[in-house]
């Protein structure tokens, strides 16, 4: 029988790592289970920009709880950031830097974007200042920006250096077991890898995003994990040797996905960011569309910069992102108490993985730490219904999300594509049909608003066959 540890981790992005570096700062001993190297498909972490979005993610559409949430968790990730690296980079040998500093630029007609992202940085106290969008430095931003704002504290850091720090702190560490192979299944206090071997554990932590539903009986239902849904994205590093960008450059949060992006990399190359789909069936394996590398390219020289039409593509990958239906994260124990899950970080987790960690370690060290954090895995999540998502403002974002690139309508035309739309969702929803049936189908897997272009696209195909 294989000896007993105190903690299995399963999974070896940013977040199952951080989990495991702070486990092991606390003095608990930890089996980390998962890949440590190989191409990591699929891995949020490794086609991340890495921008520590303390605020350019919020959106004027997040409702008051939620953002309050969201703001209070980023704000206590960014003010332990630096002391996490300084840690990261004693236990690894090496310290991974994170230069300050973002601009927030707003394409035309969507000035209105900047306001929640200025009004949170400015409550809590942090610096923001408004520009116009030429005073962007190394960017020509097109001449019809609405505006941008200037983030001096929202850092970045490099993905790749920071796993890699990430990774020789575990390995080194004389309390640390690495079972470099992948998870087949996960039980009560046992984790069974596809290799063979079997690891014994007092608790196991889930931190391997969208694949933890397939490594429990029944996707986690008799244990009470929620739906964890996958958001794939894809990023490009790009050889852009005309542009100079010194700082992180993004849009803000677009329909339905995060706001197009530029980030500046050591090796001299910008990775570029700003697709999000639902994906109802996450295949890592699968490599970027031709369709996702060309949205990337249409939107990063319309709305950013006309010279990245000229730059050439290095590489492109994709990643996974997990949500959940309520959009935040699942920290703590389950239904079953040896299972805990820290995972659901959707755009954020490298800048939540150290948030993540503390809290999961508070719950293993001191149980019952996380009872009434909203986090909390086991919290009542009901899935919205149509109209919730409506009044979100799907129907407008859906029109967002087809003129994004310099399609206009008239105000009184924009209403009434919102309002068309919206009858439209719901008659479909609720329609005795087969296309009904179908969009039922689609929507019962996935109640969000990112669902919403899904739908939009279904109905044409569905059109299609008739």
């Amino acid at each position: 029988m294989p000896e007993l540890t105190d903690v299995a981790v399963v999974g070896t992005g940013v977040v199952g790592l951080a989990v495991a570096v702070e486990l092991l700062h606390r003095g608990v001993h930890v089996t980390l289970v998962g890949p440590r190297t190989g191409a990591h498909r699929g891995q949020g972490t490794r086609a991340a920009g890495a921008m520590l979005s303390t605020f350019s993610e919020l959106e004027p559409h997040h409702d008051a709880a939620r953002a309050g949430i969201e703001k209070a968790e980023r704000l206590a990730a960014h003010d332990a950031y630096p002391a996490w690296l300084e840690r990261i980079g004693a236990m690894g040998g090496q310290k991974v830097e994170a230069p300050a500093g973002t601009w927030v630029l707003a394409p035309a007609g969507r000035r209105f974007s900047l306001e929640p992202i200025a009004e949170a940085a400015r409550a809590a106290g942090h610096q923001v200042e408004e520009h116009e969008a030429s005073s962007i430095p190394g960017l020509r931003a097109p001449a019809s920006s609405a505006g941008a704002l200037w983030l001096p504290t929202e850092a970045r850091v490099d993905s790749a250096a920071l796993m890699e720090d990430l990774s020789r702190a575990v390995e080194q560490h004389p309390r640390a077991t690495w079972i470099s192979q992948p998870a087949a299944a996960v039980g009560a206090g046992t984790v069974s890898c596809t290799g063979g071997e079997t690891v014994r554990a007092r608790d196991v932590v889930l931190a391997a995003g969208c694949g933890i539903p397939a490594l429990l009986p029944d996707r986690g239902h008799p244990v009470g994990v929620p739906p964890i849904l996958a958001g794939r994205g894809v990023s490009a590093r790009l050889n852009a040797p005309a542009m100079e960008l010194e700082h992180v450059v993004r849009t803000p949060n677009a329909a339905f996905a995060c706001g197009t992006h530029l980030v500046p990399r050591t090796d001299g190359t910008l990775y570029l960011g700003g697709t999000n789909r639902l994906t109802l069936d996450a295949d890592p394996d699968q490599p970027p569309g031709l369709d996702e590398v060309a949205v990337l390219a249409t939107d990063s020289a319309a709305l950013m910069d006309p010279r990245l039409a000229a730059a050439t593509l290095q590489d492109a990958r994709t990643g996974l992102r997990p949500y959940t239906l309520d959009h935040l994260p699942l920290v703590g124990r389950t239904g079953e108490p040896s299972i805990l899950l820290a995972t659901a970080t959707y755009r954020c987790g490298v800048l939540l993985a150290p948030r993540l960690a503390e809290l999961v370690a508070d719950e293993i060290t001191t149980p019952g730490s996380l009872d009434t954090h909203p986090y909390r895995a086991l919290r009542p999540m009901p899935a919205p219904g149509i109209d919730d998502v409506l009044a979100q403002g799907a129907a407008r974002g859906l029109l967002e999300h087809l003129l994004q690139t310099g399609g206009h309508l008239s105000l009184s035309q924009q209403a009434e594509f919102a309002a068309f739309t919206s009858l439209a969702l719901r008659a479909l929803l609720g329609e005795d049909s087969k296309a009904g049936a179908a969009m039922r189908r689609l929507w019962d897997r996935a109640p969000v608003i990112e669902a919403v272009p899904s739908l939009f696209a279904l109905a044409r195909r569905l059109e299609a066959l008739r």
